[in-house]
């Protein structure tokens, strides 16, 4: 099982490796799909500021004595999001708007996720379950999975935009 530090490291690295792709893009492809039904890498950022927000909350809120593994749900997690081939429909509660973004305005929304989750995981049990939020298909899910979900849903968008702008680099 993963402990406090690990778990830091690995988070800061996957938001880390967030920005570096954030930073590919110039102003006109941010904000360009790269397919008429897809996402462009503004609203891919958007989802992953409304995925990300308001976590902290949920770890420092109600919790309780977690009666399994504190781990038992990461693989299944991992499995999922690092599935690079699966499709999935976003939940509509972290579906960004088509609209346009700024870049620089939510690489500062990235950093403020990151800044509020961080110095709080030194100290957190993660072993306990939260209970304030219910993971869509997975129910109740402990505070160690819920920051797998979050680091492996960053990686997985990362995947997503560093092919988004190979497209829109031979797109021009």
């Amino acid at each position: 099982m993963e402990n406090n530090h690990t778990i830091s490291a690995e988070l800061a690295t996957a938001f880390t490796d967030l920005e570096k792709s954030v930073l590919r893009f110039n102003r006109t492809q941010f904000n360009t799909k790269p397919a008429d039904q897809s996402w462009s890498a503004a609203m891919v950022v958007q989802h992953l500021i409304l995925a990300g927000k308001g976590i902290d909350q949920v770890l420092l809120g109600n919790t309780k004595p977690t009666s399994g593994a504190a781990d038992q749900k990461v693989e299944t997690i991992r499995n999922i999001l690092l599935d690079f081939n699966a499709k999935y429909n976003s939940p509509p509660f972290i579906e960004p708007k088509d609209q346009h973004y700024e870049q620089e305005e939510q690489l500062q929304q990235l950093q403020q996720i990151v800044d509020t989750i961080l110095p709080i995981l030194p100290n957190l049990d993660l072993s306990a379950t939260c209970l304030d939020f219910e993971f869509p298909g997975l129910g109740q899910v402990t505070r160690l999975e819920l920051i797998s979900f979050l680091i492996y849903h960053t990686q997985r968008h990362i995947h997503q935009l560093n092919n988004m702008v190979k497209v829109l680099a031979t797109a021009v």
